[in-house]
């Protein structure tokens, strides 16, 4: 397997910019990479998911609710601190009420 140099080894901090600048693009056809980058990330402060992509989003709240996590969501000036995810059929449309400003 060829390193990634965006994925490469380093400080959680470099990692976490790289994802939350990579959730900007992310669309169902690299969905899968981008899982597999989150659910390998340790997080860690609030996760800044401010033009985010809506299958960014739902990666992350599935990552979130697979592993119960419990992080904060920082999308513009709003904050927000899921401590219950929604059952997978709901998802999605968790992650719309979020990027959508609804929730």
């Amino acid at each position: 397997m060829i390193p990634d140099p965006l994925y490469a080894e380093g400080n959680i901090d470099d990692r976490q910019t790289k994802i939350e600048a990579l959730g900007r693009i992310v669309n169902c056809q690299n969905q899968a990479y981008f899982e597999e980058m989150v659910r390998d990330m340790s997080w860690s402060g609030a996760v800044d998911i401010t033009n985010w992509t809506l299958d960014a989003i739902i990666v992350l709240v599935r990552v979130c609710s697979d592993e119960n996590l419990i992080i904060t969501l920082k999308q513009g000036t709003r904050y927000f601190m899921p401590i219950h995810y929604p059952h997978e059929s709901l998802l999605e449309s968790f992650a719309m009420a979020i990027l959508t400003g609804q929730l």
